[in-house]
């Protein structure tokens, strides 16, 4: 705000004391008019408190109408930072004290950029904003906070060579599976594969991790695929710092750990809230093995972990700190794994493997590669067919493994039906999706066709006989 004093030391010192004052006051889903009249408020408070000899001349400037509009509007971005967390190719901003500041943009990666606070002071008002506008009071060592809305979290650390700060914004408009099709992370086999996963026909979902490198899209993948949880499923989310988006499931408990509960702790009680399933927005201690206690008593289990590879993943939950046995690995039905690619100039987050646990042999959990991404055709190929959970859920579910291969075929065809009518967003794939596990004919039909035309009607006369004998 050039129009204002922001960039002196009087005009910090006073932004300073006012969110001093305002500590407690604001919370993470506050509108911004309720923030404006908070702001008012204090401000009021803050000069009737005997403040005006010591910022004399901001309150004079502060008795203009206009001006104190300014004020408020500064005093409630994000100064500095304010351009680049309203960028939506960019995914982290990344602070090193006073050092230039650094993004993670979509397309070019990590980026230097012409920015940095140019004191101490400056940016401690930043941290301090970003603890008052997260609703908390104090600033801890070490502090993992959401931004207002959920609009991303943030990661604060002292060092002894100040502050170290990564932001990492949420997408403004959460992807679909079909945007990450389109986008090149998977095929449409590959996404219906995962429906099938994830809504298991409503009979027998799979228990799945997804596991990555850092920044891979784990978290983006796993807010896609809510598309495919059906709406009479209640779910328990429990993350470390808030970041999964569950605009769209309504029957959602969301729950976050803190200095009084662990993770474990919330898996724990989770199980007795009567969850169909539970989500863990990260895997990484104790809490593994309270979420396979969960999948061995029937309760379908996602999570994310950090491992570059399906195998990889296994050994860190059978060692410290996770310690699962190798015969409860087993419970894990998926394994999919997330890499970054430079494709083609651009950076690229795909589906590098899909794994399927399918028994033991010699002390060792096997694994049946079902997807595989090669670099040098850039392509993700299928390896093998499902065969192990497909069994699983054709004894469940009185379908023959051929009726479990077609419907994959079905379901790949309708999101590629959805994508040629540009019905791509999260909302409209996950209406559609949960239509379909409703009544699959009737949805069918919602897009002027049918199974007939889809599968052929030779396959589905075949299928109906059976079911009538």
């Amino acid at each position: 705000m050039n129009s204002l004093p922001s960039e002196t030391k009087q005009s910090i010192d006073l932004q300073t004391a006012l969110v001093e004052k305002l500590y407690g006051r604001f919370h993470l889903l506050q509108r911004h008019d309720e923030k404006i009249e908070i702001v008012q408020e204090g401000l009021k408070e803050f000069f009737l408190e005997g403040n005006k000899t010591r910022f004399k001349k901001e309150m004079e400037e502060l008795d203009n109408e206009h001006t104190r509009n300014l004020f408020i509007q500064n005093f409630l971005s994000y100064g500095l930072l304010q351009e680049l967390l309203s960028d939506i190719n960019v995914e982290d901003v990344i602070i090193n004290a006073l050092n230039p500041i650094y993004i993670h943009h979509s397309e070019k990666g990590l980026v230097c950029v012409d920015r940095q606070f140019k004191s101490k002071e400056e940016l401690d008002l930043f941290i301090k904003k970003l603890i008052l506008f997260s609703g908390r009071t104090r600033f801890e060592n070490i502090m993992n906070i959401e931004l207002p809305n959920l609009d991303g979290r943030v990661n604060i650390i002292k060092s002894p060579f100040g502050p170290q700060i990564t932001i990492t914004k949420a997408k403004a408009s959460p992807l679909s599976v079909l945007d990450l099709i389109k986008r090149g992370g998977m095929t449409y086999e590959v996404a219906a594969q995962l429906w099938l996963y994830l809504e298991g026909m409503s009979i027998r979902p799979a228990n799945m991790i997804i596991a990555g490198g850092p920044g891979v899209g784990k978290t983006t993948l796993l807010n896609a695929l809510f598309s495919f949880i059906p709406d009479t499923d209640r779910l328990v989310v429990i993350e470390d710092t808030l970041e999964l988006n569950t605009e769209f499931v309504s029957s959602c408990s969301r729950l976050e750990s803190g200095e009084d509960f662990s993770l474990a702790d919330l898996v724990k009680n989770s199980l007795r809230m009567r969850p169909e399933r539970i989500v863990i927005g990260e895997v990484r201690g104790a809490e593994a093995g309270d979420m396979i206690t969960a999948a061995n008593i029937g309760k379908y289990c996602i999570g994310t972990i950090h491992a570059l590879t399906s195998r990889e993943a296994i050994m860190r939950l059978q060692n410290q700190p996770m310690n699962i046995p190798k015969e409860l690995v087993r419970l894990i039905d998926v394994f999919v794994v997330l890499k970054r690619y430079h494709v083609g100039g651009r950076v690229t987050r795909i589906v590098d493997e899909i794994s399927e646990t399918s028994g033991m042999e010699q002390e060792k959990v096997l694994l049946s590669q079902i997807y595989k991404y090669d670099y040098e055709s850039n392509e993700i190929r299928q390896m093998s067919t499902s065969t192990v959970y497909r069994d699983k859920l054709s004894q469940q579910s009185g379908l023959l493994p051929k009726d479990l291969i077609l419907e994959v075929q079905l379901r790949a065809m309708l999101l590629k039906e959805l994508a040629n009518r540009n019905l791509t967003t999260l909302r409209e794939v996950t209406l559609f999706c949960r239509a379909f596990s409703r009544d699959p004919d009737k949805a069918v039909a919602g897009l002027g066709l049918s199974r007939e035309e889809l599968l052929g009607k030779e396959y589905l006369d075949e299928r109906r006989q059976r079911f009538v004998h």
